[in-house]
């Protein structure tokens, strides 16, 4: 049986994501210093001057997700569960993973809001089970 990587499995899922919620734009998923751990579709971290790109996301979600978590804590509110902000031309969401890593997803104006949701905290919950596999 070959071996599967864990950035394949990574690539894997987040193609499936995809799939499963097409009004998704692109999805990244990062450090919580902003470094890309792999993105989708293929080659959308190319270009670092597109603002929408899969490393600008993934910059803009680290500092996101670190503002998110510590007025959580303050606010005495738990734990950060996701991070959405909505804009004119669409939505950016923002979902934990592991205590050091987040997805963050472009979601369309015109998606189905909810049931990309949902989609993507599946997404999130299989990513934390390959992020936290021993090697």
């Amino acid at each position: 049986m070959p071996i599967q990587y864990r950035s394949d499995q990574l690539r894997q899922s987040l193609a499936a994501l995809h799939a499963a919620a097409p009004g998704i734009l692109g999805s990244a998923i990062s450090t919580n210093d902003g470094l890309v751990i792999a993105v989708y579709p293929p080659g959308w971290d190319s270009d670092i001057q597109d603002p929408t790109g899969g490393e600008n996301v993934a910059a803009m979600a680290a500092v996101v997700a670190g503002m998110a978590e510590r007025t959580m804590v303050r606010l005495a509110q738990g734990e950060l569960e996701r991070v959405l902000m909505e804009g004119e031309k669409g939505t950016v969401a923002v979902f934990p993973i592991t205590h050091d890593s987040a997805l963050a997803v472009l979601i369309d104006k015109e998606a189905k809001l909810g049931l990309t949701l949902q989609a993507v905290r599946k997404t999130a919950d299989e990513l934390h089970g390959v992020l936290k596999q021993k090697r």
